[in-house]
């Protein structure tokens, strides 16, 4: 046997094994059928026909970055936020490096549309929990920002109907900070400081707000009810 003429073509066949590999092409091709099925489906808007093939794809491989990630798409059009999230942090985590910043938003996406989800079946630990994780991650656009100051001014504004006042003073603080021009937050916050006895706090956070927006009749009242 030429050993000289046979080392090149192995050389060469593991060249091509180590690119498919790179490629992420080693997924099985009944696994890639029902991805491609799915991702059909998908594009046609068809996702609740689309599910069970990205379920299936992602039931036989886990680690395929590609099928979490449209399965939580999937279940993120149809609203099922909080089945969306596992797998986009699935899907987050295993992304190249020139996708991570578009999984990221996506994640992102689906953790703010549950915790509104919870807030409107009045759940506001839950709530609480998926904003506490989108603010770990730090996102640094000013609508998410935005969003997450008036998902805590909701829990907040919960927890202080319930009478968890302490509670609901700090999540107040929180929503101002994520977003400094937030009147909610700054009344919301006033309207507990009353409650907790801290009057003149509670009178700075209300002309806070009424900066903010002078016309504002329930600013008004407030700063009212405290001067009386």
């Amino acid at each position: 046997m030429n050993i000289k003429g046979v080392l090149p073509g192995i050389a060469a066949m593991l060249a091509v094994m180590i690119l498919v590999s790179c490629a992420g092409v080693s997924i099985s091709p009944a696994v890639r059928a029902d991805f491609n099925a799915g991702l059909d489906l998908f594009n046609q808007g068809k996702f609740e026909s689309a599910l069970p093939f990205f379920e299936k794809a992602v039931a036989a491989e886990p680690e395929y970055y590609e099928a979490q990630l449209y399965l939580g798409r999937t279940y993120l059009s149809m609203k099922q936020y909080g089945k969306a999230a596992p797998h986009l942090r699935r899907a987050y985590r295993l992304s190249p490096e020139d996708f991570k910043s578009q999984a990221f938003d996506i994640l992102i996406d689906a953790l703010m549309g549950a915790a509104f989800s919870e807030l409107g079946k009045g759940n506001f630990e839950s709530a609480l929990t998926y904003v506490r994780e989108i603010m770990s991650a730090d996102p640094k656009g000013k609508k998410i920002k935005d969003d997450m100051s008036n998902a805590l001014v909701a829990v907040a504004t919960g927890l202080a109907r319930k009478g968890e006042v302490r509670d609901a003073v700090d999540l107040f603080r929180d929503a101002i900070k994520e977003n400094p021009d937030n009147i909610k937050a700054y009344l919301g916050l006033a309207k507990a400081l009353i409650k907790s006895g801290a009057i003149a706090e509670a009178i700075e956070n209300a002309q806070k707000a009424l900066s903010l927006d002078p016309t504002s009749n329930e600013t008004l009242n407030v700063l009212k009810e405290i001067l009386q």
